[in-house]
């Protein structure tokens, strides 16, 4: 039945995300964005390709839409929108069409090109002629179309600057918008001893957390090379995620598996660390910060922009750069230093904060609404 909506009424709103994955960044930011903006009194609905279960969707009701591909669920979207009435479309994912894209995931074409840098001439092909590849390029290209989505939210100046140069879009409907943390992120997380304790880590010595999945991406080889670069005595990484090690399992590098709360991996840290290829904006490097932990990342991420450099982090400008990632981890591991930033981090994260977000997000959608 088509949605019909009013002036004097709040506009209801799909929120458009393909797949789930049970400690995927999007899918937890989305979930929470949807609690929040549920208080406001507005009737959300989730679409995507798949059931998420009840816990995930935040109240939603929600649609399930079959895609077997980008391109494909894309499509069904577009059908589904006629039916969609006066709601508006805010989407998680790229579209042909949309009132408001969240480019959370980046620029597709972007991506490309830096893992271009850094990935095997093989992998690199098997990229160029892969349908799926192409399809997301297509996809991206109707969806930073300024005829087809009327608005578009970025968490970086680093996916805005690549979204209007890349596609042409309008500058004046991009907006800002950081990630954010709920107020209640830090309620009931352990203390450092009490949190490494919890998970049978060593109570004593340097402990630098990385966390995520796409290892490859993520840059965990660098992280892992820059530990053995850095020769802290007793120093270790501990890696929460899946994906495939890029070294045995030894003294120096623990793998504990995904992890749905990393909450006490970043309490019991000293340092996080994600040398990232590319990533828009780091819900995981805003998480530690949440948590008073310095980050070591590169300028790829675009939560580095909210980093203050030898105050609240340190940021590398390649994520190979495994001489400057170990110097950094030598810094960090002085004694004390750690600690001392833990205010400053807090205080930087709380500028990213998802009563903002949502506030911002929303006042975007109905500045569509009113158009």
């Amino acid at each position: 039945m088509s949605v019909r909506w009013s002036p004097d009424a709040l506009r209801p709103i799909a929120l458009v995300r393909r797949g789930f994955s049970p400690t995927g960044g999007a899918e937890k930011f989305l979930a929470r964005f949807a609690a929040a903006a549920a208080k406001t009194g507005r009737h959300l609905v989730l679409v995507s390709d798949r059931p998420w279960p009840e816990e995930a969707r935040a109240g939603m009701s929600q649609t399930v839409l079959r895609g077997k591909s980008p391109w494909g669920f894309a499509a069904a979207v577009a059908r589904w929108r006629k039916t969609w009435g006066d709601g508006l479309v805010f989407s998680f994912e790229r579209l042909l069409a949309a009132d408001v894209y969240r480019a959370g995931d980046g620029v597709h074409v972007a991506w490309m090109r830096r893992r271009r840098e850094y990935d095997p001439l093989t992998h690199v092909m098997l990229r160029r002629i892969s349908s799926k590849h192409r399809d997301l390029v297509r996809l991206e290209k109707s969806c930073f179309a300024a005829e087809h989505t009327k608005a578009v939210v970025v968490n970086s100046r680093l996916v805005g600057e690549e979204i209007e140069r890349i596609y042409g879009y309008p500058p004046e409907r991009i907006h800002l918008v950081r990630n954010g943390v709920p107020e209640d992120y830090i309620s009931g997380v352990p203390g450092k001893r009490e949190a490494r304790n919890l998970l049978g880590l060593p109570e004593s010595g340097f402990i630098a957390a990385f966390a995520g999945t796409g290892w490859k991406r993520k840059g965990l080889r660098y992280a892992v090379s820059a530990l053995a670069e850095a020769g802290i005595p007793g120093a270790k990484l501990f890696v929460a995620g899946r994906g495939r090690r890029v070294c045995p399992r030894g003294t120096d590098v623990v793998f504990l598996g995904p992890m749905r709360d990393v909450r006490p991996l970043l309490s019991a840290a000293d340092v996080f660390i994600l040398p990232t290829v590319y990533d828009p904006f780091s819900n995981a490097c805003l998480e530690a910060l949440t948590l008073g932990r310095p980050v070591i990342t590169s300028a790829a991420n675009g939560c580095s922009e909210v980093l203050q450099e030898g105050v609240t982090g340190s940021v590398v400008q390649r994520p190979d750069d495994i001489a400057g990632l170990a110097a950094a981890l030598r810094y960090w591991a002085q004694d004390g230093r750690a600690a001392a930033a833990e205010s400053g981090c807090r205080a930087a994260a709380a500028g990213c904060s998802l009563a903002e977000n949502v506030r911002r997000t929303l006042e975007i959608l109905e500045g569509i609404g009113r158009d």
